[in-house]
This record gives structure tokens, C-alpha cells and sequence, in this order.
């Protein structure tokens, strides 16, 4: 399972392993957003076509 994080506004967001999530982030923490969970592919697919507000600021 890997997930797709955006821990700042500016920044465009993560794709990271659960192993690395659980490690780096703390889920109670309202400090970063899980904007989508799947496959590593499923999380590039949803990267590619997610709305502009995230395309955007990747670009």
C-alpha cells in the first residue's frame, strides 16, 4: 500500500510506502493530508489525473 501525502500547501505532494508513513508521520496529527491510498500505479494514476489545484503546484 503506498500513499499519496501533501504535508504543505506549497509543496506538491508525496507518494510514500505505509512503512514509511507510520514512520515519518503521526495519523493523529492534523499535520499533513492523505489525499489518496493504492498501488504504487494507482497513486501515479491518480497523481496524473487528479484536479489542477494539486497538478498545478507539482508543475
Amino acid at each position: 500500500m503506498y500513499y499519496v501525502i501533501r504535508d504543505s500547501e506549497k509543496l506538491p505532494p508525496s507518494i510514500i510506502h505505509e512503512d514509511h508513513y507510520f514512520a515519518w508521520y503521526n495519523p493523529m496529527k492534523k499535520d499533513h493530508r492523505v489525499e489518496f491510498r493504492g498501488t504504487m500505479n494507482q497513486c501515479y494514476d491518480f497523481m496524473a489525473t487528479c484536479p489542477t489545484q494539486v497538478r498545478s503546484q507539482s508543475l
